[in-house]
């Protein structure tokens, strides 16, 4: 045992004499004091996207290159409006407004990270913020903008608590009518309810923005009616707004409208990139509303676009594209009827194993071990002038509870369908399994190409424009778009 002692004395004191040596020889970096030297910057300014006040924004990076061949300190590395700024720098993952004595390595590089929170300025109008950050380096200066667009917002805090349920703020009492104008966006975390007996009107042009996992819940005995028009659509989405959050779904809940005995119209609304787009059931019995949809887009949801549950809806003019499960989910019976509407589903975020439409006389409620099956009668579905196309075999699936006696009635007149079951009597002057060609469905673009077999198949509804507001023909195009000949510019 003494002997052994003794042979790892000696063998890390020999390790300790190498690395002296080692560490003797090694030469110093050399570090540049010459006034002359300049930084390289990924970007010679950093720009965010509007930011709503008190909320702050995403963060940014900016790459602090040193293309020299000797080391460099940055004596001060600093926001220019100091304490002042709204922005907020991180270099080496020290926060604040101003660093000293960082270095960068010859031919290295350091990254940078820029947040922005905007104080409130009672404007309605975007106002611009600006600040620098600044480099000190041997002497001399540089600068990288940075630029913010601030919105100033109705904020609409969720701040009641009950068990089962998130958090959230009622901002209609129960008689109560409240009424939401286009003047600044309209900002909820949580969730913003409107309570029974109450109504929510919604002006055009309204920007409503969701944080995570928020919503608008319409209890039950109220209603909703969304005004928007074809120039000024109300926007329901999340409340990031760059560019990199365009079409990223689950940055919000759902709106979720129960059972009342009066009708909600939800008109000219684009909804998007949440979890589900709307959540219509009763809880306990149908009171005899209608819910209507016209002119309206749900896209990029993480669920579903519309989810029933024994519910009355008429939708017209409709895109609903895009989602994680299926874009109609419409269970436990009810009345529905679409008339020239497009439903599409190429979700790119994950595998989509449900189709575009499930229609269920029934819905499982599991609660631990059991499960509770709620049934209803399918009064209707009634589908005119539709499309239903993606990237599954079979976008359709009827799906009767095979213990139940319900009404099953449903229809399906002059639609082009992706389905595997063509030999239906319910579908009546159908297209089937064809490519309805629609000139970008990646970027959402669901117009129709010239050469698209829906065109001039559909029959009279009504409904004499499409959802962009051009005038149908007597034998319009299927779906929610008119196709349009392309204007080509005479250049002799």
């Amino acid at each position: 045992m003494i002997k052994t002692r003794y042979f790892i004395v000696i063998i890390f004191s020999i390790l300790g004499i190498v690395l002296s040596i080692f560490s003797s020889c090694r030469k110093e970096e050399s570090f540049s004091t010459d006034p002359s030297l300049k930084l390289s910057f990924s970007n010679d300014s950093i720009i965010f996207d509007t930011v709503f006040t008190t909320m702050g924004s995403v963060t940014q990076q900016l790459r602090v290159y040193n293309r020299n061949n000797n080391a460099v300190t940055i004596s001060k590395i600093r926001l220019a409006g100091g304490s002042e700024s709204p922005y907020r720098i991180n270099v080496d993952g020290a926060s604040g407004v101003e660093m000293n004595n960082i270095e960068i390595g010859g031919n290295d590089s350091i990254y940078i990270f820029v947040k922005v929170t905007v104080d409130p300025q009672n404007n309605n109008s975007p106002m611009v913020v600006k600040d620098s950050v600044v480099f000190e380096t041997n002497g001399n200066q540089q600068d990288v903008d940075l630029v913010a667009w601030g919105q100033d917002a109705h904020f609409i805090l969720g701040v009641k608590q009950q068990e089962g349920l998130p958090p959230y703020k009622i901002i209609a009492e129960s008689g109560e009518q409240a009424h939401w104008v286009n003047d600044k966006p309209y900002v909820i975390v949580g969730y913003a309810v409107v309570d029974s007996a109450a109504s929510l009107t919604i002006d055009a042009g309204c920007r409503i923005h969701f944080y995570n996992g928020s919503g608008l819940w319409i209890y039950k005995y109220g209603s909703i009616q969304v005004n928007g028009s074809l120039e000024e659509p109300v926007n329901f989405q999340g409340v990031r707004l760059e560019e990199d959050y365009q079409n990223i779904p689950a940055q919000w809940d759902r709106i979720w409208i129960n059972e009342s005995d009066v009708n909600s119209e939800i008109n000219y609304a684009i909804i998007k990139n949440g979890t589900i787009g709307i959540q219509a059931e009763t809880l306990k019995s149908g009171l005899g509303n209608k819910l209507t949809i016209n002119n309206t887009k749900i896209l990029n949801m993480q669920g579903w676009g519309i989810f029933t549950r024994f519910y009355n809806i008429e939708g017209n003019n409709l895109l609903i594209a895009n989602s994680g499960s299926s874009t109609l989910n419409l269970t436990t019976g009810g009345s529905y009827q679409f008339k020239n509407s497009t439903f599409a589903n190429f979700y790119g975020f994950d595998i989509r194993k449900d189709p575009i439409l499930h229609l269920a006389d029934y819905y499982i409620f599991y609660s631990g071990s059991d499960q509770i099956v709620y049934s209803g009668d399918l009064a209707m579905a009634n589908f005119i002038d539709c499309i239903f196309y993606g990237n599954l075999d079979n976008e359709i699936f009827l799906d009767r509870y095979p213990e139940n006696f319900t009404v099953f009635n449903y229809s399906f007149d002059h639609c082009l369908l992706k389905t595997l079951h063509t030999s239906d009597a319910n579908f009546t002057s159908c297209l089937f399994n064809q490519d309805p060609l629609f000139v970008e469905y990646q970027e959402n673009n669901f117009h129709l190409d010239s050469l698209s077999p829906v065109r001039n198949l559909g029959i009279p509804t009504g409904f004499t424009h499409d959802l962009d507001g051009v005038l149908r023909t007597e034998t319009p195009d299927l779906g929610a778009f008119q196709w349009v000949p392309t204007v080509v510019e005479d250049r002799r």
